[in-house]
């Protein structure tokens, strides 16, 4: 699977990308995920990770969900509401 980022601009190199997504035992629910990563490629870190409610049936739709998401912070800038099902 390639691995696609939404690059930030600003002073620090910056990217976030779509991380495998979190299973949530208590609902039996699927979660996206996402990490922002800072830093020059060989010498980048992770700067912060974020999820989103566990409202996916399965791991497919919790990656389609956070292609969707990507979609919207390409797009605005910013991510949809991680608190409902986008």
């Amino acid at each position: 699977m390639i691995q696609r980022n939404v690059h930030h601009r600003g002073k620090v190199p910056s990217r976030t990308c779509l991380a495998a997504p979190q299973f949530e035992m208590h609902t039996g629910k699927w979660r996206a995920q996402f990490e922002t990563w800072r830093g020059v490629p060989g010498d980048e870190y992770m700067a912060t990770s974020c999820t989103s409610g566990a409202f996916f049936d399965s791991e497919d739709a919790a990656y389609e969900a956070g292609a969707r998401a990507l979609d919207c912070l390409q797009a605005t800038g910013k991510f949809p509401n991680m608190c409902e099902v986008f």
